[in-house]
């Protein structure tokens, strides 16, 4: 059960819908909430070359940024206080200062579940984009991530589990029952393939990793001429499935791989929340 989780805040739309579902979660959970603010300091503070008087120059400039960078976190993490407070849910926030992503990384071991947005960028005061920090992030997510879109489609209770036997898949499986978040949720497990019956099997057969947890669920075989992220998202929408729960799926020798071709087509096209686990 899911007791304690972390909020990656930088202000992004995805992010703050992170925040808005991570107050649901832990008032239905009864988890704490923890914010997590993060000022790369170490980009801001790179050396670059400089003319004459410019180490005056960039000395300063650094110094604004760090100012500034410092400013928009506080006000990150006390308007997730006050949300947390309109709630009432426990909550805390933190800011650190360093990689982002090396940062992330080692508070999320402190944690059950971190939720990130999809498009957050921890790299505000030097580049107007950042996909790194969510990639390095995934890769190496020592625990469940879920990332969660911008303006989340409104969805009812259900849950669409994509299944392909795969390690990464029954581990994401397996701590998606354990979270607490299966509760009065129609789980559906959905597995794609060329051929109807052999995918219906792999989807029964992740069906029955979740009796010995006491979860019913449904298996789906779904046989579609396009691509296997398309045909889930597909299921989705016919199921009106609230979050969508992967591993690494991909047919290919990179299947135990969470950053698959499918996992990064899911990332970037679901309209709802993603549960990832490796």
């Amino acid at each position: 059960m899911i007791k304690d989780i972390l909020v990656c805040l930088e202000g992004s739309p995805s992010s703050l819908c992170a925040t808005e579902l991570a107050l649901r979660l832990g008032s239905s959970l009864q988890a704490t909430l923890v914010g997590l603010a993060v000022v790369d300091e170490p980009s801001i503070r790179a050396g670059t070359a400089t003319g004459i008087g410019g180490s005056s120059y960039k000395q300063q400039r650094d110094a604004e940024l760090l100012k500034d960078g410092h400013e928009r976190a506080a006000q990150w993490m006390e308007a997730f206080l006050a949300r947390c407070r309109e709630f009432g849910v426990a909550a805390r926030a933190l800011e650190q200062r360093g990689h982002p992503a090396a940062m992330i990384l080692r508070e999320m071991g402190r944690h059950d579940l971190t939720l990130i947005g999809r498009h957050v960028n921890f790299l505000f005061e030097t580049e107007a984009q950042d996909h790194r920090t969510r990639d390095a992030v995934l890769h190496r997510a020592p625990k469940p991530v879920m990332v969660v879109p911008e303006e989340p489609v409104e969805t009812g209770t259900a849950v669409l589990a994509a299944f392909d036997g795969s390690s990464a898949a029954k581990r994401a499986l397996r701590a998606f029952a354990e979270s607490g978040m299966a509760v009065e949720r129609a789980i559906h497990v959905a597995s794609v393939g060329d051929e109807g019956a052999a995918a219906y099997e792999m989807a029964v057969r992740g069906c029955e990793l979740l009796r010995p947890l006491g979860i019913r669920a449904e298996p789906h075989s779904v046989v579609a001429a396009s691509s296997i992220a398309e045909a889930i998202l597909a299921e989705r929408r016919r199921l009106g499935a609230a979050f969508v729960v992967s591993g690494a799926y991909a047919h290919s020798f990179l299947s135990h791989l969470l950053w698959g071709s499918v996992t990064r087509e899911l990332l970037e096209k679901t309209p709802v929340p993603l549960f990832l686990h490796q």
